[in-house]
């Protein structure tokens, strides 16, 4: 553990210190209560998703949970495990890059040149970049995913969604524990947190961990391994309450990985003359570094003070700074042709918010302001080697780098208001005012092999502005106690952006320009549960007209060009959870789902003699057609001695079949698949030891999470994680 790392803790400690107010975008009002089963004393789920401390069941929109204890019983690390918990929601990578959708929603350019459709957020923080999909989901009391737009509250970005990760709070009394972790691929995993009071108005808590492996894919031709991780992370939190109507929470989080996690396999062979290539899944022929290394530091704070019986000043703000760097050999072959050299993606970011909160008899709302700024990079070499050089006519070895820089400027205003026309019948209006500025700056130039730089293009500017109004109109009627019914509009926004110049000089400038989507929704759902909480199921449908999603192809050598695309997204899901009995709880998910491109013209990288192919009714990437889940867990509970307790639980989802290159040929595609994962954990102490062990894709299911074609005329990809076992041990004082 770094100098840095350590120094983290201390930086944690010393926000105490700080008299100035603190702020973050989107955040509760109020923590959730939260036990052993997520939710309040009396079993209730309770969240803070839509800005105030509420029922789950209560909630007039389609809302996913995850409890703390549920996030341990089901091995849930990060957003990729998450997917088997959460409807409709899918995961993909490539060489750095999350692609995260949600109901067919999501960002599908790889090369991370645009922002996430999908918010992601740590504590309230905004997650601006597609490199931070990574971060480890640790020390949580909970994860909320939000599906569908949520323009109104979280603003810009959160066009298909949101997933909020909620760490655990500082607490009254003094707690500890730890945890540690081995299994498949030489795994090693410890982590720790104390949690306590300082005084009667200041409490604590710290953590932090480690993790390892070495990774899953085989590096040819030695017995080499890349897809390892190396990971380090700790975070501190204080919580300080100088009286009943004023509370103060500081924060701050830094995680750093490194690895060879950039990569890119081969599907089919390349033209190049050798037979140091491989369509094998999880092995690669390579001849330049793998590395994947990012380092992440988050501070964050947020003052609450009661104004009145009623009224409720919320004050947040929050800091990010994110670095990525990513290198990898793009030919997967043993032959000099082309590679990624220290690909470079930083981001550093402030948020501000301010927010007014109301609770009436009969009308509850909220006034806010907010302000974001970001300054973003984007820089891609690309190493020519000496098989490929003398066909662009450089030297071996030469370098063209691409790069755009981008700073962006974002203010808001926002109303959201829920006025209670009967016991019954609930009308909530919400409006966004959202101004955007991005100022671009794009670089072109070759480095040779002796160091010279030779520009092509030098701070070629380029700027847009968006002014986006983004509404909301939700309808709510109880039938009864426990059966609800919505009907909701809504619009999402996500911001526009520049391409990467291309090789040959086109896309500089104004020409790099990229349009804004937006995204108009109309859903109604169902949620029910029975008095006693033994059953809880909840409804879906929605309707979505999508205007310029942003979609990506790659030009030789190397230019992602990103293109806009109408589409139009419906669908149906259902998510269930019986409670049998004490011992034994079933949930399950149903989820159908058809998101098609309209009218879409694009020209085939793989096939550029067809000319511009119409697209229109084509599938869009990352959504499938049916995808579902079912769990089941069962305890049992020993009367006294040693052992307190057993549970088991076992988890089988289904994919059918998921485009992930949208021209929907053979090697685009994902055919259907199913995971099955296994657990058993054993507690100790009345539960204070656990012991668990697991095996996740039990089946060992082979199944690639992205797709994508270059100049060496083969299509490449990667694959999820194989088949994998492991052993966990977790002891709270």
């Amino acid at each position: 553990m770094n100098t840095r790392l350590l120094l983290c803790t201390g930086t944690a400690m010393a926000l105490a210190g700080l008299a100035t107010p603190a702020m973050a975008q989107s955040d509760a009002t109020a923590p959730a209560a939260s036990s052993d089963d997520g939710g309040s004393s009396d079993g209730e789920i309770v969240v803070t998703a839509l800005k105030r401390s509420q029922n789950l069941q209560d909630i007039p929109a389609a809302i996913s949970a995850v409890s703390s204890e549920q996030l341990q019983q089901r091995g849930i690390d990060s957003i990729e495990s998450l997917t088997s918990a959460v409807p409709n929601l899918d995961f993909g990578e490539h060489a750095g890059t999350t692609l995260i959708s949600i109901r067919g929603v999501g960002s599908i350019v790889d090369s991370g040149v645009t922002e996430p459709t999908v918010a992601t957020y740590v504590d309230g923080v905004f997650m601006p970049r597609a490199t931070m999909g990574y971060l480890r989901a640790v020390d949580l009391d909970r994860i909320e995913v939000l599906r569908g737009p949520q323009g109104t509250l979280y603003g810009r970005n959160a066009t298909g969604g949101a997933i909020n990760f909620i760490a655990k709070e500082p607490t009254r009394d003094f707690t500890a524990g730890f945890n540690l972790s081995t299994g498949s691929y030489d795994a090693f995993g410890a982590s720790a947190y104390v949690s306590g009071p300082l005084s009667d108005t200041l409490s604590v808590r710290v953590s932090g961990g480690h993790e390892e492996d070495k990774g899953f894919v085989r590096l040819l031709p030695g017995n080499g391994h890349i897809g390892d991780q190396n990971s380090e992370y700790v975070r501190g939190a204080i919580k300080f309450e100088p009286s009943s109507d004023l509370t103060i929470d500081l924060w701050a989080r830094y995680e750093e990985s490194n690895g060879g996690g950039a990569y890119q396999q081969l599907f089919t062979p390349t033209f190049l003359p050798t037979t140091g290539q491989t369509t094998e899944p999880n092995q690669i022929y390579g001849d330049w570094p793998y590395i994947l290394d990012t380092k992440t530091f988050i501070a964050s704070g947020k003052i609450d003070a009661q104004l009145s019986d009623s009224i409720a000043l919320r004050s947040i703000t929050s800091y990010v700074d994110h670095k990525s760097r990513v290198d990898f050999d793009a030919d997967a072959t043993d032959v000099p042709f082309f590679y990624a050299t220290n690909f470079k993606r930083p981001s550093e970011s402030f948020g501000q918010e301010l927010s007014l909160i109301g609770d009436g008899d009969k009308f509850e709302w909220i006034l806010g302001a907010y302000y974001f700024t970001e300054k973003a990079g984007n820089s891609l070499p690309l190493g020519l080697g000496a098989a490929a050089a003398g066909g662009f006519g450089v030297l071996p070895d030469t370098q063209l780098t691409q790069s755009v820089g981008t700073d962006t400027d974002s203010i808001a205003i926002f109303a959201d208001g829920t006025y209670s026309v009967t016991d019954a019948f609930r009308i909530n209006l919400g409006l966004r005012f959202n101004h955007e500025k991005k100022n671009f700056s794009q670089d072109l130039f070759l480095r040779l092999p002796d160091g010279t730089i030779v520009p092509l293009a030098t701070d070629v500017p380029s700027s847009i502005k968006a002014n986006r109004f983004l509404p909301k109109v939700n309808l709510q009627y109880d039938f009864s106690d426990g059966v609800s019914a919505y009907a909701q509009y809504s619009r999402g926004f996500k911001s526009g952006g520049a391409n990467l110049p291309g090789g040959g000089g086109e896309l500089l400038g104004a020409a790099g320009i990229y349009r804004p989507e937006v995204l108009d929704a109309f859903e109604i759902g169902l949620k029910t549960q029975t008095d006693d909480r033994r059953l809880t199921a909840n409804f879906a449908g929605f309707y979505y007209d999508y205007k310029n999603l942003q979609v990506t192809i790659t030009r030789p050598p190397a230019v992602t060009l990103v293109q806009n695309a109408p589409a139009t997204i419906y669908g149906l899901e259902g998510e269930f959870k019986f409670r049998v009995n004490d011992a034994f709880t079933i949930d399950a998910s149903a989820n159908w789902l058809h998101a098609r491109f309209r009218d879409f013209l694009s020209i085939d990288d793989a096939r550029p003699a067809l000319g511009q192919i119409n697209l229109d009714g084509m599938q869009l990437p990352h959504a499938p057609n049916f995808s579902g889940s079912i769990g089941a867990q069962y305890r049992t509970e020993f009367s006294s001695g040693f052992l307190s307790s057993l549970t088991l639980r076992a988890d089988a989802s289904y994919r059918s079949k998921t485009v992930l290159r949208y021209f929907g040929q053979p090697q685009d595609v994902q055919k259907g698949y199913e995971l099955v994962d296994l657990s058993a954990t054993l507690g100790a102490l009345d539960d204070k030891v656990r012991l668990r062990v697991f095996v996740n894709n039990v089946t060992d299911q082979l199944y690639r999470q992205n797709a994508t074609y270059l100049v060496t005329g083969a299509y490449y990809g990667n694959y999820a994680r194989p088949r994998t076992w492991g052993t966990q041990l977790s002891v709270d004082f």
